[in-house]
């Protein structure tokens, strides 16, 4: 009885880490362009959010990383969401560490703009008119392409 107690938070860890997998980038760094880098690696980092989403439509999901289970939120990443679906590749991403965002137009896993936001706070509607074809993404062939 008192080892089934003892192994329960490593059941609940367990069970989070596994939730949070799906989410996770793909090891493998996109080949970005001259003057591109890749967009911030969410490996390693602890999902500290629900994926889930319950609303219908487009709509921008934001995520929140740590560095460990009770740390504070190192990155912010934003998905587009279509439909409950999760665009596999954020457009935008926040580091609180370093204050800086970084920004990936047509989601291909290459920051397109970089840049230092001083506030602790970033607002992804700003950036959202700016990602290539996004009136498209919900459309008919944007879902049955995935």
């Amino acid at each position: 009885m008192l080892a089934a107690i003892l192994c329960l938070p490593v059941l609940v860890l367990l069970t989070s880490v596994s939730l949070a997998r799906p989410l996770r980038l793909a090891a493998a760094l996109p080949s970005c362009s001259s003057g591109q880098s890749s967009m911030p690696d969410l490996n390693g980092l602890m999902l500290r959010g629900s994926p889930r989403v319950v609303a219908m439509g487009r709509l921008i999901k934001g995520l929140y990383y740590s560095d460990s289970l009770k740390g504070p939120h190192a990155l912010a990443a934003f998905f587009i969401v279509c439909d409950r679906l999760l665009e596999p590749k954020p457009f935008l991403v926040m580091d609180f560490r370093s204050h800086q965002f970084s920004f990936d137009r047509n989601r291909d896993g290459c920051a397109d703009t970089r840049g230092l936001m001083l506030l602790s706070e970033i607002d992804p509607a700003d950036f959202y008119p700016a990602v290539d074809r996004a009136e498209e993404i919900c459309g008919e062939d944007a879902i049955s392409q995935r």
